[in-house]
């Protein structure tokens, strides 16, 4: 018969095959985000040039010697160059065509306008519709249709019979002169279309019918000028101000600035500034082993690193290649550093691709800030604040993850600075100080002393480097005021700000969150403290116990420990009087429920503390405490009850057991310690020291050998820990309490009364028998 055995599929195969404890679907995944950044990051590195001699700065001393291998220029720097080239251009005059039609046509225009208005009746009223003098019959709409047709003046027509009026009471003929005279100086001088204030040669170039020619600025007027000299001249013909708008009509600029010619011509200069200062003759010295750079040395350094690019990329694409290959090894050695470090150290950062994902985000994010910044931005490098990443990898993470990611991004950085390794460096050690500045950060003064711990680290790294290469001092001060100090003081207000961001999208608490947590005054603490006083309270000395183990033991966090225990009973707040700290003396109600009733409404505050957490919107790590602070453990009493009252046979153990899962951090485990023994240890009597250590030692071993602990990483030591933790705590809530006299002398009197009282009874008792 045929195998009817039914073959995996391909895409089953995918999520179900298991290589080094990962599915082949969540290896990809991982892979996936490597290459992303592998692909990316080597993008932003400088591209065409060689990376030979980028360290050897000004003032530095090679060990070995330079002999150049062809000729080659020696190029003048990025800041020669424009600066030459921008006196090159502003060298260039600006260039106008002259239209020496414009004054005869406008003066012409002003001449037929004038005739025209002289030509009519003195005594004629514009504002009349008709004229009548004798046989001689006008229509005044006809003077206007003419005026807007013929002249064309701009007026209204209020305006033009004011105009009028004026020219019927002034002596003509000398204002007509005088404005005609005005418009044809004016014309001869030349007038600009822009303002001369623009123009910053003394000198102007004029093209007049071809022919190129030389002009004094001073010589010319723009618009405005003539325009607003119009009424000083015509002053002493008192001119009504309609007049002079008149007049101002017919000024019109006869220099049009030619702005494409002057462009081509900045253009010609700035392309006939040469690129290069001098030439190096192949096998030339350029600079002999322990010699000092200079400035003419390392320019010439400079331009031996870019003629090697352009020779390698003009020899063929092989150059080409292995300089592209050369980045994206360096990158994947780089990237491959921090994916060993989280696949061997922490395996559960690794196994979290939400995690994995965040950290090469925040690299990413880092590296890509920094290309930006020396990139399209142009500004120093001084200015990319490296330690923004390392402190966001060590509050979101662990000091560990902000270290090796500082590296990382140390690197990656100098990277895209052309393997500039001196930025690098300071890099990772200011990066490093950063990262343990904010390592606990827990209060807002915590910033304020990181910017001057990162402040410390930039200007020591700085010195030491400007020590190294002989620089100025006073460089290095400008740079540290100018770039380093406003880098240094942002930096931690944006990692405290973007924090809040990431910690919401990747769901990660960090102990700025955990403090807010911690407030009193939070919704479900308060609801706690109001709807079941007893459970707050219990879990507040919980909390304390589980913040003083955490404290012993290595690699505990106290703070989540503290504010787990607070949230990890919210599910009592459902049905308080159902649990005896909230019963206040009063009735049990268990004692009228069936054994596995009251097993079902005991479980039942697990799922409903997970319920209030998720509509509280608790952080993951805050709602694990719920579930876990009771493991798997079954209800001893409940159990032994049913037994009791039932045939065995007929129990499930299952059904008075906590659905789990057991703890997973030490965190929670050391909660559950907690609240196990803070029940336990209020029924003790006589608390004293060594009572207090067997009890805590026996149920901290109870708890172990039912393997609640297996889960989670505790070791032996860690054990010994926590009991030593909790000890010291209990000590100080249940310790003795001696008798004071004052006491003393009150029970006795309080004694004497009540002998009294019972001796006054019996003689009244005895009075009253009958003989």
């Amino acid at each position: 018969m045929p195998d009817l055995k039914e073959k995996p599929n391909r895409k089953d195969q995918f999520k179900t095959k298991m290589i080094s404890g990962y599915s082949l679907k969540d290896w990809s995944i991982k892979i996936s985000f490597f290459l992303i950044v592998v692909i990316i990051i080597p993008l932003l590195f400088p591209s065409g040039r060689s990376l030979k001699y980028t360290d050897l700065g000004i003032g530095s001393i090679v060990n070995k010697k330079v002999i150049a291998p062809f000729t080659f220029p020696v190029l003048k720097t990025e800041e020669q160059l424009t600066l030459e080239r921008n006196s090159a251009a502003n060298k260039i005059s600006d260039y106008f065509d002259f239209n020496n039609s414009v004054a005869e046509e406008e003066i012409s225009k002003f001449e037929d306008f004038w005739n025209f208005i002289s030509s009519l009746p003195k005594r004629i009223n514009l504002q009349d519709s008709i004229y009548i003098s004798g046989s001689q019959k006008i229509n005044i709409d006809s003077i206007f249709n003419r005026i807007y047709i013929d002249y064309k003046p701009g007026f209204s027509k209020e305006e033009i019979v004011l105009l009028f009026k004026f020219f019927s009471t002034i002596r003509n003929d000398e204002l007509f002169n005088a404005a005609k005279q005005y418009l044809t100086d004016s014309y001869d001088k030349k007038i600009i279309n822009i303002s001369k204030s623009r123009i910053t040669n003394e000198i102007i170039i004029i093209i007049n019918k071809g022919i190129e020619e030389e002009e004094d600025i001073k010589n010319v007027n723009d618009l405005n000028v003539v325009q607003n000299q119009l009424i000083n001249y015509m002053a002493e013909y008192e001119p009504n101000a309609i007049y002079i708008k008149l007049i101002k009509s017919y000024i019109k600029p006869n220099l049009i600035f030619n702005k494409d010619l002057t462009k081509q011509r900045k253009n010609n200069a700035i392309a006939s500034v040469a690129l290069s200062l001098d030439l190096v003759y192949e096998n030339e010295r350029i600079i002999d082993a322990n010699e000092r750079v200079t400035e003419n040395i390392s320019l010439k350094l400079r331009s031996l690193e870019i003629a090697l690019a352009e020779k390698s990329a003009l020899e063929g694409n092989w150059q080409n290649f292995l300089s592209h290959f050369g980045k994206y090894l360096l990158t994947i050695l780089i990237m491959f550093i921090l994916g060993i470090y989280l696949y061997k150290n922490r395996p559960k950062i690794f196994a979290d691709n939400k995690k994995l994902l965040l950290v090469n985000l925040i690299i990413f994010l880092q590296v890509g800030l920094g290309a930006i910044i020396v990139g399209p931005l142009g500004w120093s490098a001084y200015l990319i604040p490296t330690t923004i990443s390392g402190m966001l990898l060590g509050i979101l993470f662990d000091l560990s993850i902000g270290f090796i990611g500082t590296a990382v991004v140390g690197m990656l950085i100098g990277g895209i600075l052309g393997l500039d390794y001196s930025i690098a460096t300071m890099t990772v050690i200011t990066g490093i100080v950063a990262v343990y500045s904010v390592s606990q950060i827990r209060t807002r003064n915590q910033i304020f002393s990181a910017i001057l711990f990162i402040l410390i680290a930039y200007a020591a790294s700085l010195f030491a480097f400007s020590a190294l290469r002989y620089e100025e001092l006073s460089d290095t001060f400008q740079v540290f005021v100018f770039f380093i100090l406003p880098n240094a003081i942002l930096s931690p207000f944006i990692t405290y700000m973007s924090l809040g961001v990431f910690e919401k999208v990747f769901d990660i608490t960090t102990d700025v969150t955990l403090l807010e947590l911690s407030d009193m005054n939070h919704p479900l603490l308060k609801q706690l403290a109001t709807r079941a006083p007893g459970t707050f309270h219990h879990s507040i000395v919980v909390g304390n116990l589980a913040e003083a183990a955490a404290i012993e033991i290595h690699g505990a966090n106290s703070l989540l420990a503290r504010v787990g225990s607070y949230y990890h009973d919210i599910g009592k707040m459902s049905k308080p009087e159902y649990f005896v700290e909230n019963q206040k003396g009063g009735e049990n109600k268990h004692e009228s429920l069936a054994s596995n009733m009251s097993a079902l409404i005991l479980a039942a505050h697990v799922k409903n503390g997970i319920e209030m957490a998720q509509d509280s919107n608790l952080p993951q790590k805050i709602r694990d405490f719920i579930p876990e602070h009771h493991g798997t453990n079954v209800m001893t009493f409940f159990y032994n009850k049913a037994l009791e009252s039932s045939d065995a046979g007929e129990i499930n153990i299952e059904d008075y057991r906590y659905p789990g899962p057991k703890p997973q951090s030490k965190e929670t485990a050391i909660v559950m310690l907690a609240d196990t023994v803070e029940a336990a240890a209020k029924t003790l009597k006589s608390p004293t020291p060594g009572r207090m250590r067997k009890l805590v030692g026996d149920l901290v071993e109870k708890r172990f050998l039912e393997g609640e602990l297996e889960d989670c990483d505790l070791t032996m030591r860690d054990l010994k820990g926590i009991i030593e933790g909790f000890v010291s705590v209990l000590i100080g809530i249940y310790h003795e309490r001696i008798d004071y006299p004052e006491e003393d002398k009150n029970k006795k009197t309080a004694k004497s009364k009540l002998k009294e009282q019972k001796s006054q009874q019996n003689n009244n008792g005895n009075s009253n028998k009958l003989p």
